[in-house]
């Protein structure tokens, strides 16, 4: 079989471009999760993303050292296996530490952390950890969820971010709710304060700035603090040096008399005794509004504590109580607000009154000259 002439010719190298080299683009992923729920830490850490997750969730001297400090006892991690749903999933028993004055001083926790499919080892892990506890009132009414996210940056940073729901087995009444939530989120919060510090102490870190929280005020703290501003404005003004024009007659100054002197001097002392009670009745009822706080917050704790309101006879005899001493702090602040009225518009006379003394002393002394 004879060739033609194009099959014998030589490839022209000229007209044909060698192919560019591929290169893979690192692989990403993106996290599944709704991250629902009350966000608990959100930033971002030197640290590598695989080295993150062998420190929470692992056999790590960090986590062990960590719990120790916490006084976390009886702390065993399973290994991840691979669950039925395909899933990786370990479990992890401990008895962690509580520290509230009343009540039980440890409690039991169950954790099952599950890893989600999008987690890609060197990119993304993203954990679901749910907690069931024991030895405590009402275990059995609820449990916690939480969601771990750590991601990885362009520059092999790691952001982190944890996000936590409470969720009730059964229907139970407000107050117990407020109660389970109110001991969870400061438990919660803490052990997540703790854990950053730890971090940035163990990599060197500075604290992560984060946006505070603003705290709603309550009506009566404001309009405490908008009185004691009005007060310490009026006692700083009351203090300033009031200057006091001179009637030039013939080059000579008139000084103002002494009994003039006098007049100013205690219509000042007045005024700082005005100032001073004032406030002393302010501290005085921010003081009982502290303790009477204070002992209807432990009374109530202390009844669900001991399970002694079992009726719903019972809970209406706390409702009514609660609802009598909400109604003696408002007549007690309805008093309060009177009197500071009363006394600021005796300070606003007084303040008048010392406003028009130069113009009487000015007017005094040029008829004198």
């Amino acid at each position: 079989m004879v060739s033609s002439p194009a099959e014998r010719l030589p490839a022209d190298s000229s007209d044909t471009d060698p192919e560019p080299e591929k290169t893979e683009p690192p692989a990403t992923t993106e996290c599944d999760s709704l991250h629902s729920g009350r966000q608990l830490v959100h930033t971002i850490l030197p640290i590598n993303v695989d080295v993150m997750f062998e420190l929470l969730f692992s056999r790590s001297k960090f986590l062990m050292e960590f719990h120790e400090a916490r006084k976390t006892t009886d702390m065993v991690p399973g290994e991840w296996k691979v669950n039925k749903d395909g899933l990786k999933e370990r479990v992890v028993t401990l008895t962690i530490a509580i520290t509230q004055t009343i009540g039980p001083k440890n409690a039991h926790v169950t954790e099952t952390q599950v890893m989600r499919k999008c987690s890609l080892p060197g990119q993304l892990y993203s954990i679901d950890v749910t907690a069931v506890q024991g030895g405590i009132p009402y275990a059995d009414s609820f449990y916690v969820t939480q969601h771990y996210c750590m991601s990885r940056t362009v520059d092999n940073h790691t952001v982190f971010s944890v996000h936590a729901q409470v969720h009730y087995r059964k229907s139970i009444f407000g107050f117990v709710k407020g109660f389970i939530e109110k001991n969870t989120w400061v438990g919660l919060e803490d052990f997540y304060t703790s854990l950053l510090r730890n971090l940035q102490s163990e990599y060197c870190i500075p604290p992560a700035k984060s946006k505070g929280r603003r705290t709603r005020r309550s009506g009566h703290t404001q309009s405490k603090m908008q009185i004691e501003e009005t007060i310490i404005l009026a006692d700083t003004k009351a203090k300033q040096p009031s200057r006091v024009p001179h009637a030039a007659v013939g080059g000579v100054s008139k000084a103002p008399k002494p009994g003039c002197r006098w007049l100013v001097a205690i219509m000042l002392l007045v005024l700082i005794v005005v100032n001073t009670t004032l406030y002393r009745k302010l501290l005085q009822m921010e003081d009982l509004e502290r303790m009477s706080r204070l002992d209807n917050s432990e009374e109530l704790d202390s009844l669900l504590l001991a399970k002694s309101v079992r009726t719903r006879n019972d809970w209406l005899t706390i409702f009514q109580q609660q609802e009598s001493r909400y109604s003696d702090e408002m007549l007690e602040w309805q008093k309060v607000l009177f009197t500071v009225t009363e006394m600021l518009n005796k300070a606003s006379v007084l303040c008048t009154k010392l406003c028009k003394i130069p113009d009487n002393v000015t007017t005094a002394a040029g008829s004198a000259g």
